[in-house]
């Protein structure tokens, strides 16, 4: 399965804002330091501030920040959000496609729970739990962000 550039771009922000909670960052920061386009990533994070998983704050010093906790964040719920209504393949589609086997195919079957099972292994893992799992994330942000690096613990 191969997620939208749109998801993909989504799970960079949300990644990227819970990281760096104590920062606000624009949509243009954020699609600069991700090398994106800003019309593709201010349609990103509109739709993430619509959802209710970012804020935007604007003027002076305004910028994006979660509205929800890390740990409140599935991604398993979150892409099933967002990828919902890509099938995975034509037949998927509300229209069914155009596969002549899609009548009697079992494939489809195969491929709807396949799907399914990817949202689920998904399910119980947070947006806390990848960053925690990565060490190195804090760092790397800083570093993305043009802030000095912090030393890395010693434990």
């Amino acid at each position: 399965m191969q997620l939208s550039k749109f998801s993909d771009y989504a799970l960079r922000v949300i990644v990227h804002l819970a990281a760096s909670p104590d920062r606000l960052m624009s949509t243009r920061q954020i699609a600069e330091i991700h090398d994106a386009k800003y019309n593709h990533m201010a349609k990103v994070t509109g739709w993430l501030v619509s959802e209710g998983y970012a804020e935007s704050l604007r003027g002076r010093g305004g910028g994006l920040r979660l509205s929800k906790e890390p740990s409140q964040i599935s991604l398993g719920a979150l892409l099933r959000q967002l990828e919902e209504d890509k099938p995975m393949v034509e037949c998927l589609g509300a229209d069914g496609g155009s596969c002549r086997l899609s009548p009697s195919c079992g494939l489809s079957v195969a491929l709807q729970n396949a799907q399914e099972a990817f949202f689920q292994t998904l399910d119980p893992t947070t947006v806390a739990d990848v960053i925690t799992l990565s060490p190195g994330m804090a760092n790397l942000l800083n570093f993305l962000n043009d802030e000095p690096l912090r030393p890395a613990s010693s434990s």
